[in-house]
């Protein structure tokens, strides 16, 4: 089975590779519906097959692999041997502009290229095409405002993805948004996010519940890191955090401006607009001379009230303004 991508390729969520350009016609739409039905088995005796996955014989996997070249179809390689794939979560894509491409993508394009998936799509990396089988997209899901799905590896390279600690990831689509083509192993992901998950599942494993789990402790590591920001540029106060943080941990939707927008997505167009605080910035160290001219109880107070203050600046500032 041939693994052309076409001309109409858009690389939405690359790190700035040229799209690919290779044969137009390798699309499911120019298949046979016999040839279509033989890969969808070829499918789910290889990598998988929209979740499920099913052993196969020796002969079985012979008799079909001649079918699929009677039918003038390229035999896909995990058809011709048996490797043991390792099954991985995995965010793909999400909601947002992307100008440089020319594209809004919306919830509803998210939902149509679940909606259309259908035969697993190569693994390839910083979208290159390789000689080498690195791994396959075999299920797709919309939820909200990203799309998540299920990526099946070969033995070998899980070793060689878990021992380089790549995850990083982006994705290849036509121009219209409609159809998934490749997925990326990238260095530079656009939507920092878009990874691989840690924990391998199989099939038959209700995954949802560990992967909601290892996908919220990440979200809330990257939110915390996020709001540090703000406030150290003096865009958020300390006394801001708690509430800041229980926002952005909400996905659910609310109605603005005429759609439904997670409240997260709106907590941080709220902080990221409010004004600078000067006296809550941190550009100066914490620790130095000046702060114990201070009085005790007086730096005591600020400690205690206003953590987010830096009391070297307070004090330089004394410094220079003795009347202060």
């Amino acid at each position: 089975m041939g693994w052309a991508l076409p001309e109409s390729l858009v690389d939405v969520l690359g790190s700035g590779c040229p799209p690919l350009r290779t044969d137009m016609n390798d699309t499911i739409e120019s298949k046979v519906p016999e040839a279509i039905e033989g890969l969808r088995r070829a499918a789910s005796w290889g990598p998988g097959y929209l979740g499920t996955r099913e052993p196969a014989s020796d002969s079985e996997r012979t008799q079909l692999a001649e079918q699929l070249a009677i039918a003038g179809e390229e035999v896909p390689t995990y058809l011709k041997a048996s490797p043991i794939w390792v099954d991985r979560r995995a965010k793909l894509f999400e909601v947002g502009e992307y100008p440089d491409k020319g594209v809004t993508v919306l919830p509803s394009h998210l939902e149509q290229l679940a909606a259309n998936f259908d035969l697993p799509v190569p693994v390839l990396i910083e979208h290159a095409k390789s000689p080498l089988e690195i791994g396959y997209l075999t299920s797709l899901e919309a939820e909200g405002d990203e799309l998540f799905g299920t990526i099946a590896l070969t033995e070998q390279a899980h070793g060689l993805i878990e021992s380089s600690g790549a995850r990083s990831l982006s994705l290849g689509l036509d121009s219209d948004l409609t159809q998934v083509r490749e997925v990326s192993l990238v260095r530079s992901p656009r939507i920092a996010s878009a990874r691989l998950f840690s924990s391998p599942v199989e099939f038959a494993h209700v995954w949802q519940t560990d992967w909601q789990s290892e996908r919220s402790q990440y979200l809330a590591s990257k939110n915390e890191e996020w709001l540090e920001g703000l406030v150290a540029k003096g865009r958020a106060l300390p006394a801001q955090l708690p509430h800041a943080r229980a926002l952005l941990a909400c996905e659910e939707g609310v109605s603005f401006d005429g759609g439904k927008v997670p409240v997260s997505r709106l907590a941080r167009a709220l902080l990221e607009s409010g004004p600078v605080h000067a006296l809550f910035t941190r550009t100066v160290p914490e620790k130095g001379p000046a702060v114990s001219a201070l009085p005790p109880e007086e730096a005591d107070f600020y400690r205690r009230h206003f953590p987010g203050v830096s009391l070297e600046e307070i004090a330089l500032r004394r410094k220079d303004d003795p009347a202060a």
